[in-house]
């Protein structure tokens, strides 16, 4: 028997006082579906985002996540406000005792623990708010642009642990072989609706074209 969705979203309207970015949206993420999301820049994409997190709330309509489990949001500016280091960060919602997540995602990502924040890179810190996530392990990741600042082996990395840990994920990405390869399912949002097709990103520009027709 099918289980639960882990977070769904019925009739969401959406506007922050402007044009629909969201008319009417409605969705169901089920344990195991990993989404590509996309859509034209400015679309809603980031919005959606913030939305599934929890971070806002629509102007009508309803999010629900199902007792007991978890979102997590990749973040694009994360604060490092009060940590001395990439791997407290990274470390910081964790237990004691499963700080060896928080190592094992930094070595993937090719990050030193020990960096202090002041002196990392742009691309240093958007790596770390990525291990954040990754040790975390919500029963939901929300990840935006996951594979930017990566290079070859750590993209190798990363796409063989969302697979064999069997994350239930949302991503969003230019790395369109990175899409191809992780994705079952895809979120297409365009000028206020979003579509779902029930196969991964490699069959999105087929369906795209279409739909257009």
């Amino acid at each position: 028997m099918a289980q639960p969705p882990i977070l769904t979203l019925s009739d969401i309207h959406l506007g922050f006082g402007g044009p629909s970015l969201l008319d009417g949206a409605s969705l169901a993420i089920h344990p195991g579906e990993r989404i590509a999301l996309v859509g034209r820049n400015g679309s809603g994409k980031s919005t959606l985002m913030k939305l599934m997190a929890g971070e806002i709330v629509p102007d009508s309509g309803t999010r629900f996540l199902r007792p007991g489990l978890t979102v997590g949001h990749m973040e694009q500016d994360p604060d490092f406000t009060g940590f001395e280091s990439l791997g407290d960060f990274a470390a910081c919602r964790l237990d004691p005792a499963e700080t060896w997540r928080m190592e094992m995602a930094m070595e993937g990502v090719k990050l030193d623990p020990a960096l202090a924040p002041g002196a990392a890179s742009g691309g240093e810190r958007r790596r770390a708010a990525l291990a954040r996530i990754l040790a975390e392990a919500p029963d939901l990741m929300l990840l935006d642009e996951p594979t930017n600042h990566l290079d070859i082996d750590a993209i190798a990395w990363l796409e063989g642990h969302l697979t064999e840990g069997r994350t239930t994920f949302v991503c969003v990405s230019h790395d369109r072989t990175f899409l191809r390869n992780l994705t079952d399912r895809t979120l297409w949002v365009d000028r206020g609706e979003m579509r779902r097709l029930d196969r991964g990103f490699a069959g999105f520009e087929d369906w795209r074209d279409k739909v257009f027709e």
